[in-house]
């Protein structure tokens, strides 16, 4: 499956631009937060899927850490 690099690259900075939505106290934000980050997984683009992932945690974890059990729980479910 041939994925446009650049069209990736754009699409994981929106979703990285978006990370401040997930100290929102609506968790509906988080949910389609989550979904919009698989489909770098369904497309192929395992490694900014990855990578994105591992820098939402920190910025929860950090910034707002009554809500990172639930960015953890969010992540298993969807």
């Amino acid at each position: 499956m041939l994925v446009d690099k650049e069209r990736v690259r754009e699409y994981y900075q929106m979703l990285k631009d978006e990370m401040v939505n997930l100290c929102h106290v609506n968790s509906e934000y988080v949910e389609l937060w989550v979904k919009k980050a698989k489909n770098l997984q369904l497309v192929g683009a395992w490694y900014h899927y990855m990578i994105l992932i591992r820098k939402a945690k920190e910025y929860v974890k950090k910034e707002c850490p009554c809500y990172y059990q639930r960015f953890l729980y969010l992540l298993k479910r969807f």
